[in-house]
């Protein structure tokens, strides 16, 4: 299967060329309660995880949501 190159927190990640973003977040161990992910700088609702297909050069960043005051 073909790959890509896209950035991950900072981090450059070959991935499957047509992978989801919920396919990534799977790939990648990351737990999906209490976790947000915006790609090129826009928040990308839960919702829209399995529907959202990441291309070339995407800049993914992932947020631990963490309760407190």
């Amino acid at each position: 299967m073909p790959t890509m190159q896209i950035e991950v927190n900072n981090e450059p990640r070959e991935v499957a060329q047509g992978q989801s973003l919920k396919e990534l977040m799977a790939s990648l161990q990351f737990p999906t309660e209490g976790t947000a992910v915006a790609v090129d700088d826009a928040i990308v609702p839960k919702s829209q995880w399995d529907s959202f297909v990441l291309t070339a050069g995407m800049k993914v960043d992932v947020f631990s949501l963490v309760a407190g005051g």
